[in-house]
């Protein structure tokens, strides 16, 4: 097998597949995903060793899209092992551990903002740079072999495949926390307007961050996500799906953070002053 096997990656997804519908116990099956892609692994490595690409498109393509479809996997189903495996009892605290999970999710990626960025963007101008393996020293710390030893990897295939597996359990997160609101489902016959929202989706997710880091609704006691599936329903637009990510894109501005804000207050104070005169 060479490493740029597509039907090694072909038969992985195939197999992977397949074990998901073995059990519906999520402990389980995590600890069933983590051997079987261990095995797969430790056969990918094996041969990755020694191997020389052909080209250096060929060596970006495996370190920047085939190896992080089967190493992500991996780190997904770890970090649900560790999610679910300490899980509180009560409705309350499964809502704030889940939550406090995402919160570590977009912390990974603004810790890592600029490559996150090259990576949100589908950037290629910088991909040999990020792509091709180096000698490297200490390239990461406490970490297996995997990610560290230089024939295996490159200085940034380990972030761009923990930013795949993230996306994977943030969707995971977030349908829980869907299930747990499930009493606060929205009757759509009691929120039909007419009314349209004309500023950009963005906009209106600073806005309803702010309405609940402030308190403003239910004292602050409750999710962005409910507070967000209202506002669409009550003004037309599907924002709800993409408010986490599109916190973390306002938490990335390099100029004025607060944009929306800061343009409303500003329009406010002018009309009140206008009407001083």
């Amino acid at each position: 097998m060479k490493p740029y096997d597509f039907n090694y990656f072909y038969e992985f997804e195939c197999e992977y597949e397949a074990l998901k519908s073995t059990t519906s116990d999520v402990l389980e099956l995590c600890h069933k995903m983590i051997e079987f892609i261990q095995e797969k692994l430790k056969k990918l490595c094996k041969c990755l060793k020694n191997h020389i690409f052909n080209t250096i498109q060929e060596e970006i393509q495996f370190f920047k899209e085939l190896k992080p479809k089967m190493v992500s996997k991996i780190i997904y189903h770890q970090q649900l092992l560790k999610i679910e495996g300490s899980l509180p009892p009560t409705k309350k605290k499964k809502k704030k551990h889940y939550e406090k999970e995402l919160v570590k999710l977009y912390e990974f990626g603004m810790n890592n903002k600029e490559f996150y960025e090259y990576y949100r963007s589908k950037g290629s101008y910088k991909d040999e740079e990020y792509f091709i393996r180096k000698q490297y020293k200490n390239l990461w710390d406490n970490c297996s072999h995997l990610i560290s030893d230089s024939k295996l990897c490159t200085s940034h295939d380990f972030i761009l495949t923990t930013f795949v597996a993230n996306e994977i359990l943030e969707g995971y997160l977030e349908k829980k926390l869907e299930e747990l609101n499930g009493n606060n489902i929205i009757n759509n016959s009691l929120l039909n307007s007419n009314l349209n929202w004309t500023a950009t989706k963005v906009d209106l997710v600073e806005l309803i961050y702010a309405l609940q880091l402030s308190g403003a609704i239910n004292g602050g006691n409750c999710d962005v996500k409910e507070i967000a599936t209202y506002f669409g329903k009550m003004f037309n637009v599907d924002i709800e799906d993409n408010i986490y990510r599109a916190f973390i894109d306002i938490k990335s501005r390099k100029t004025i953070q607060t944009k929306f804000l800061n343009t409303i207050t500003e329009n406010l104070n002018r009309k009140m002053n206008e009407d001083e005169i």
